[in-house]
């Protein structure tokens, strides 16, 4: 087996390992309820993300996911597609370029691909996002091949190398890291001139050959923005969602430390949590990356100064560039909500810069193999560890829902379409974030029936909720058009049940009643919660028709 071959079995045996609870994860959290069946029968409707939102691409994947009858199935296989064929195509573009060896480039890459600040990892419609985010690496890859080859391998090459950036860029911020990628490209042609023509001229007729070379990737941005302006224009809450505006100094400023906080300061502090709580929690995924570390560095190969620096230096520049587009939309991440950390997929690739400046810092005193372990191997281990706890926190949330739903579909159906969930979960010391209302409304519409359902978690929402969804359904490219705020209401009552534990402990038990059969999952999840229901006015919930139009908007 040749030590290339070798380093990317490495890479896929730790990345499927790694993500490996995904497989297990079949709940649907937060929007997925709105854009996936979770039977056949089940009612949605995703025009709005042709009509609304201005996402083709995202209603092409969930449409084709729908009509399989397997939409979990598919959006899993996404996922997994976007994340082992990133992995390679990143660690095989570094490699083939000569800006890492095998080793770093195996490091690199897993990094990136296992970064726990973003927490939606087995979300299912934001599958979408994984996926794009691997696409944008096979187009590198493509690009990579496709600037040393002649002919029609060339031709090919370009024409599908065009194509996957363009379905990339299904994940808006994607076109940031395009950006960086058409510069490597630059870069390259820049490097093929003569020194002759001195540094101004050089310059001149690298950005002349690569756009005379290369208009596709100039246009690609272009025809996908005028696409989306002018026949998927988002209208209604979507124009008012996205605050775009020109942010002072300060804005930026902030913003940049939200980021910050949200994807590396947060993730310590987790892990040095976890690490004082459940220090057994971090030897699986030890053991996990010894294998990485039997690939050695190459010591032969010294390292330049700017090749130490401009890593740490390009972090700077992506981590900022990554987030402005954000920032200038008005959207911050929030790492106590896994919701909230969507914004935060790409942002593995600053922290995976950062340690490879660092390790090849301290290889100058320590040598190559004991740098590479002690940065890649302990910044392997702390993801990963961060990575599966943050894949515990979802299956514990999935168990719920499903204790919640089965509970329900048991029961005969109040007189009731309006329902207000009080979630007795939020109480305990193991995490729980609140259900959102299309949780909850997809919990009723599973259980009952294809009713006009309206629920939402009553701690989660003020006063006002009902006024604020009947402005939300009415509103123009709606994804709310089959909810129905108006029906008589009833309080459901979730409470922790005999069968409730911390997380960790949770989902250790329901793994060892599914992959062991130590036990029957229906039994298991029967005991988790208890639930009541009753009906009647909820509490603290104004009338529909008796709003005060002064009352602060719902978030």
């Amino acid at each position: 087996m040749s030590p290339l071959l070798r380093a990317i079995v490495v890479l896929l045996i730790v990345l499927l390992a790694a993500h490996a609870p995904m497989l297990l994860n079949d709940g649907l959290f937060m929007d997925d309820w709105l854009v996936l069946k979770p039977r056949p029968d089940y009612f949605i409707d995703i025009d709005f993300l042709l009509n609304g939102a201005g996402h083709p691409i995202f209603y092409s994947y969930d449409t084709f996911a729908n009509w399989t009858g397997a939409p979990v199935v598919v959006m899993v296989s996404l996922a997994l597609a976007g994340i082992v064929f990133g992995a390679m195509s990143l660690a095989l573009t570094a490699t083939r370029l000569g800006l890492l060896d095998r080793a770093e480039a195996v490091g690199f890459a897993l990094i990136v691909w296992t970064y726990p600040g973003y927490q939606l990892w087995a979300g299912k419609a934001n599958a979408v996002y994984v996926f794009s985010f691997g696409l944008l690496f096979i187009g590198a890859w493509l690009l990579t091949l496709a600037f040393g080859a002649h002919g029609l391998r060339r031709v090919l090459l370009r024409v599908a190398c065009a194509l996957v950036f363009l379905l990339s860029f299904a994940l808006n911020s994607t076109i940031v890291l395009y950006a960086f990628v058409v510069l490597g490209l630059f870069v390259a042609i820049w490097r093929e001139g003569s020194a002759a023509d001195g540094f101004v001229r050089r310059t001149w007729l690298a950005c002349w050959r690569c756009a005379l070379r290369y208009p596709e990737l100039a246009v690609l941005p272009l025809i996908y923005w005028g696409v989306l302006n002018i026949w998927f224009k988002r209208i209604g809450v979507y124009t008012q969602h996205y605050d775009a505006h020109l942010p002072t100094f300060g804005e930026m400023a902030g913003g940049w430390g939200a980021f910050f906080a949200a994807g590396y300061w947060d993730v310590g502090e987790h892990a040095f949590s976890v690490a004082t709580e459940v220090p057994a929690f971090f030897i699986p995924a030890a053991m996990l990356v010894a294998i990485v570390l039997l690939l050695r560095p190459d010591p032969k190969r010294a390292t330049s100064a700017i090749a130490t620096v401009l890593p740490l230096v390009l972090a700077v520049v992506l981590f900022l560039a990554l987030s402005s587009p954000y920032l200038i939309a008005g959207l911050r991440p929030l790492s106590t909500h896994f919701y909230e950390s969507r914004h935060l997929l790409m942002f593995g690739l600053p922290f995976a810069l950062t340690l490879l400046a660092l390790k090849r810092l301290l290889e100058r005193l320590t040598g190559p193999t004991a740098a590479f372990a002690l940065l890649f191997g302990l910044g392997l281990v702390t993801s990963i560890s961060m990575l599966w706890s943050g894949y515990l926190f979802m299956q514990a949330r999935a168990l719920k829902q499903e204790a919640l739903a089965r509970d329900l579909a048991a029961r005969v159906q109040p007189a009731a379409t309006v329902y207000a969930l009080d979630d007795g979960f939020f109480d305990s010391k193991s995490r729980h974030m609140l259900f959102g209302l299309a949780e909850v409304t997809g919990m009723l519409r599973l259980a009952w029936g294809n009713q006009p359902f309206f629920g939402f978690a009553l701690r989660a929402e003020r006063p006002d909720i009902l006024q604020k969804m009947e402005e939300a359904r009415t509103a123009p490219g709606s994804a709310f058009r089959h909810f129905d705020p108006s029906g008589p209401q009833a309080t459901i009552s979730f409470q922790p049940g005999p069968g409730a534990a911390p997380n960790q402990a949770l989902v250790r038990k329901y793994y060892a009643c599914r992959l062991l059969a130590r036990c029957d999952v229906a039994e298991f999840l029967s005991r988790l919660a208890q639930v009541t229901i009753k009906a009647g006015p909820i509490p603290g919930i104004l009338p529909l028709d008796g709003a005060s139009k002064s009352a602060e908007p719902s978030r």
